[in-house]
């Protein structure tokens, strides 16, 4: 995340302690005055860049690094995504690759074992993931969703936000208190396994759209794994790109 920095000279150093009262004072004000998810929702909106900007995302490529603690060495991963089409390649450091996908109504697996579509995690689930805009549509994906107060959450101040997702999922998200951004949530994840999930957030970084955090880690027990963001585009793709690969159509078949 980003933090202002005050300048080094020696004036403002000797004015540092009462600049900082001031403006710790700001925003636990600010944050006094946030008394609903939907003040919550709609600031995160506000820090990420605005509705116009989020709504501009019709495409998006990107491209970074994975570690898992399951794996050793470092793999490499290219995502592209269009509304409710995604398509995912992983690259382990043993050349190794896993290739999934979501064409809108079906979401599927390449392994090295073979193909597989994904029966066990909810439709609803599914397209979320894949929603480009989701910080415009958040309270669709939700039975409820409220403001349940503030709490530490890795190390952050936060807004806590507890829901139920329409697929009757319990589902809990933090939102810094300071900055206004997602720093994490903390979950059931969307399967039938209900394993408690921590998501992380971290680095935001503008690469011509909205923020997007470019460091993303995901853990459960006593695994974890992290993605970090090299690079973003939001250059237009083909809908080809997001067709049912042949092993696919074959399971379906």
């Amino acid at each position: 995340m980003k933090f202002c920095r005050l300048a080094r000279s020696s004036v403002v150093h000797l004015l540092k302690p009462a600049v900082v009262l001031l403006f710790t004072a700001c925003a636990w004000s600010q944050a006094a005055q946030l008394t609903t998810a939907e003040q919550v929702l709609e600031r995160y909106v506000q820090v990420l860049g605005g509705k116009q900007a989020i709504a501009n995302v019709q495409s998006m490529t990107v491209q970074g690094e994975v570690e898992s603690t399951s794996t050793p060495g470092k793999g490499t991963f290219v995502y592209y995504g269009k509304p409710f089409k995604t398509l995912f390649k992983l690259t382990r450091a043993d050349g190794t690759q896993i290739i999934a996908g979501f064409n809108g109504k079906v979401s599927w697996t390449i392994t090295p074992k073979g193909a597989e579509i994904d029966k066990d995690t909810a439709l609803g689930a599914i397209r979320r993931d894949a929603d480009l805009q989701y910080p415009l549509h958040q309270p669709d994906y939700f039975k409820k969703l409220e403001l349940a107060g503030i709490s530490d959450f890795e190390g952050h101040r936060c807004y806590w936000l507890h829901g139920t997702t329409n697929w009757g999922k319990d589902n809990n998200q933090f939102y810094d208190v300071e900055t206004g951004l997602l720093a994490g949530y903390r979950f059931e994840s969307d399967d039938s396994s209900k394993t408690l999930t921590f998501a992380i957030f971290e680095d935001y970084k503008n690469f011509g759209g909205p923020l997007i955090a470019t460091r993303n880690t995901s853990r459960a027990g006593n695994k974890s794994q992290t993605f970090m963001y090299k690079s973003v585009s939001y250059e237009p793709l083909a809908d080809s790109i997001f067709e049912l690969p042949p092993a696919v159509k074959a399971l379906i078949k």
